[in-house]
């Protein structure tokens, strides 16, 4: 068991003790002293970002050398057991959200002695402890984020800098040109700070070939190919290229892969189900390979329709007409919008 799970299981007893880290304030590990500089200057500094919440969960979020930032998740089950899964490509629009909090976040004032207990007595049973990396292994900070202030416009935070200690005083924080609560920022839900992205290929040319098989009628399936120079050859299902087909429609198929996202994880079936429709005959498969020769392979499958589902004429159908399902980085069943992902499933006649 590595480092970062061992810490998941013990994050509970380390956000327990939050308020007694501030009753003891006489300890050597709590400042005689407030600490307010929540902020940190430059984000493009910040390498790692560990959240953990009293519950057990965690996500660690890490940028890579090229700039591209991964997540990691685990949780702990009733009976103790962890999990982990990942690491996965990580929402950038999410981890954008949180490096600009870390830059603009702003003392508002400090927490009254009067409302000092039942403040820690909140963040101690739901605080999330957020960990900000700037290149080491340790920590340049570590926030304590509790609940929003009774008006919604500030949230609760305490601050510990390692070397330093923990902050003498909690504050109530915001941030500029921002009205309402920060805490919703921090989750510890690996769902939240999954990337939703399918295909990502905002240069086309960057796509050497484009597969689509249809393991229910093969005749139907095919393979494009684009040369560095923008040439494009279509294949049929059994290899042979096809003399004469519509460029403009081959030319549209390859542009549909710019920037196609999922709608959100399959959550409501039961293990056995999901299992079940990832391990049976998908309906399309999808193989990308880009000039790198890295492969992006994409199964789908028919999504069963809502009881008493009928079409337009007032008939039953036996499948969703609206989503599908589709696996992701084959490990995660997600939905899908068919009348996105519809355009990337031709059938070889379409383009002929």
């Amino acid at each position: 068991m590595n480092r970062r799970l061992i810490r998941s299981i013990f994050v509970l007893l380390v956000l327990a003790a939050a308020a007694w880290w501030l009753q003891d304030r006489d300890t050597g590990s709590t400042l005689d002293r407030p600490l307010t500089d929540f902020s940190v200057a430059d984000t493009s500094q910040v390498s790692r970002i560990f959240i953990a919440e009293t519950n057990g969960r965690s996500v660690d979020l890490r940028r890579s050398a090229e700039g591209h930032w991964t997540v990691l998740g685990a949780w702990r089950e009733k009976d103790g057991t962890v999990h982990q899964a990942g690491p996965f490509r990580a929402r950038r629009s999410l981890v954008d959200l949180a490096l600009k909090t870390f830059l603009r976040v702003e003392v508002r004032a400090p927490v009254a002695r009067s409302a000092e207990a039942n403040v820690f007595k909140k963040m101690s049973a739901m605080g999330r402890k957020v960990e900000i990396y700037e290149g080491s292994d340790e920590p340049s900070r570590v926030w304590y984020v509790g609940s929003a202030t009774p008006d919604q416009k500030g949230t609760y935070m305490l601050l510990e800098k390692p070397g330093l200690g923990k902050s003498s005083q909690a504050f109530i924080m915001g941030m500029s040109g921002f009205t309402g609560h920060l805490s919703s920022r921090f989750l510890a839900m690996l769902d939240d700070w999954r990337s939703s992205q399918v295909f990502s290929y905002p240069d086309v040319g960057e796509v050497a070939s484009v597969e689509v098989q249809h393991p229910y009628d093969r005749e139907a399936s095919f393979r494009v190919a684009q040369s560095s120079g923008g040439e494009l050859a279509l294949f049929d299902a059994n290899g042979r290229p096809v003399p004469v087909f519509d460029t403009l429609a081959v030319q549209d198929l390859i542009l549909q892969f710019q920037d196609l996202h999922f709608e959100g994880f399959e959550r409501k079936l039961s293990d056995t189900g999901r299992d079940s429709i990832m391990h049976s005959l998908p309906a399309r498969i999808v193989r990308v390979t880009d000039r790198d020769g890295e492969v992006n392979e994409v199964p789908f499958f028919a999504k069963a329709p809502y009881p008493g589902e009928t079409n337009l004429e007032g008939d039953l159908i036996d499948r969703d007409l609206d989503r599908m399902y589709a696996v992701v980085q084959d490990t995660s069943l997600v939905l899908v919008q068919r009348h996105l992902f519809d355009r990337i499933v031709p059938a070889i006649d379409d383009l002929r």
